[in-house]
């Protein structure tokens, strides 16, 4: 099968890539039809391997050279003998953390913790291929209305609703989210769905502005033309932010998010950093503030899907440009950064059938 294949940092190729022909028991195989090209992803190829696994990964023995891909969708087109709750032909979105589904962690559908987790496109082959196998536990069914291309998008909307979640987020709360980029824009409409009251996104690229405010935000603070702290400050009658979502990754990013909190708040960290981090947690001690992690997802599949289903959630309008197989190399990895300021997610359309 064509892949894109990881072999270490800035070497990314398009390949023949060899496929197996026997399917585990519990696992399905299936024709890929979208894949979107995650910031992570691209973070791997400028700074990696962070995540890809250097050496064989204990639960699936795969390690570099690996095929990206963490967010897609497809169609099943064989299952294995042990498979009970998909068949042939169902149409998937794939939730990207294999996990054990047997240790404590997993009882509580907190798949991210469990300690032999593999992850799909970093500790096992990826979406970015013309076909994969996956286990059924990782695949959920779309709703009849949901499209292929809003499938490859529940994983990140996943992330987003997760990070609610993760937060404790109370009902009427007023919030801010840092980086309107996708992570940020599905963090964005995830908390106006579960009762935000108002939710302030701070970015920089002011192309997303149009965006942001449709998809749910109630304001958008430019950082080079204003203070996010001052003008959050007016928002909130001189209180700050309940809760603010660091969505981008970054020291800089997380310094603005403990700025823009009142006293007693909560700062939640969503963005993946390229290394570690050089941080004053004096901040945080000063405003008695909490800080909170929120690592990929849970259970939150079927409810996003839900959502999606509904209306709650939207995934078309964070799809910024989708590219073909021969394109996505180039133009959507290689080109990244060049089109970073108006781009939220690209998709690659792997099958056309």
């Amino acid at each position: 099968m064509q892949a894109l294949v990881y072999h270490g940092r800035n070497d990314l190729r398009y390949e023949s890539f060899p496929v197996s022909s026997q399917l585990g028991p519990n696992e399905v195989r299936l024709r890929v039809k979208y894949a979107a090209i995650c910031h992570t992803d691209i973070n791997e190829l400028r700074n990696g391997p962070i995540y890809v696994a250097q050496t064989p990964h204990p639960r699936t023995g795969r390690s570099i050279p690996l095929v990206l891909g963490h967010e897609f969708s497809g169609q099943i087109i064989e299952a294995g003998k042990q498979v009970r709750r998909l068949k042939v032909d169902d149409r998937v979105a794939v939730n990207c953390v294999d996990a054990c589904r047997n240790c404590f962690y997993c009882a509580q559908s907190k798949y991210a913790l469990c300690p032999s987790a593999a992850y799909i496109g970093f500790s096992r082959d990826g979406g970015f291929s013309e076909w994969a196998i996956v286990p059924e536990d990782c695949c959920y069914r779309l709703s009849p209305g949901i499209s292929y291309r809003a499938g490859a998008l529940v994983e990140p909307l996943s992330v987003g609703l997760h990070a609610a979640r993760q937060s404790r987020l109370d009902v009427g709360s007023r919030v801010a989210v840092i980086g309107g980029g996708a992570v940020g824009l599905c963090t964005v409409q995830a908390l106006r769905a579960v009762g935000a009251r108002q939710v302030y996104v701070v970015e920089r690229a002011e192309a997303k502005k149009p965006l942001a405010m449709q998809l749910g935000a109630t304001a958008f603070i430019n950082p080079l033309q204003d203070d996010p702290r001052q003008a959050i400050e007016d928002f909130t009658d001189g209180g700050g932010a309940d809760a603010t979502f660091e969505c981008v990754g970054s020291d800089a990013a997380l310094e603005t998010a403990v700025e823009v909190t009142r006293p007693g708040g909560t700062i939640c960290l969503v963005g993946i950093y390229p290394g570690p981090s050089r941080f004053d947690f004096n901040s945080l001690m000063k405003g008695e503030k909490t800080l909170v992690t929120s690592l990929a997802y849970g259970d939150e599949f079927p409810t996003t899907i839900a959502m999606l289903a509904d209306g709650r959630l939207q995934a078309e309008p964070l799809i910024t440009r989708t590219l073909s197989w021969e394109e996505a190399l180039e133009k959507g990895f290689h080109q990244y950064e060049a089109a970073a300021a108006s781009n939220v997610r690209t998709l690659v359309q792997i099958d056309a059938a």
